[in-house]
């Protein structure tokens, strides 16, 4: 992938937007990049050793049990969600106590 800069600002076009929102709307974007095979992007990969570092600091486990777990769970989850997604929930769907809700009607 190519990137251009723009001559004005000299910032790269890909974080154009991250620039935006950090004036504009005073927060931070950071892109969470997944590859099918696995891989991940450079910002989830600091976001992942950001999380075992806290983990190991807060919980004292160890830095590379914590990195291994995060990963594990969040295959554990895509996959649940990609699952769900293709073949449906298995439960009846109902809102939870919503039959039990008077509307004074």
């Amino acid at each position: 992938v190519a990137r251009q800069t723009t001559r004005s600002s000299g910032i790269n076009a890909e974080y154009g937007d991250m620039r935006r929102v950090q004036i504009v709307e005073g927060g931070t974007f950071s892109p969470l990049v997944l590859t099918t095979t696995g891989g991940v992007g450079p910002e989830m990969d600091k976001a992942m050793k950001r999380a075992a570092k806290l983990l190991e600091d807060r919980h004292g486990e160890m830095y590379n049990e914590a990195l291994t777990t995060i990963r594990r769970r969040l295959r554990f989850c895509l996959l649940i969600s990609t699952l769900r997604s293709l073949r449906g929930c298995r439960t009846k769907y109902s809102p939870a106590g919503l039959n039990e809700i008077d509307f004074n009607l």
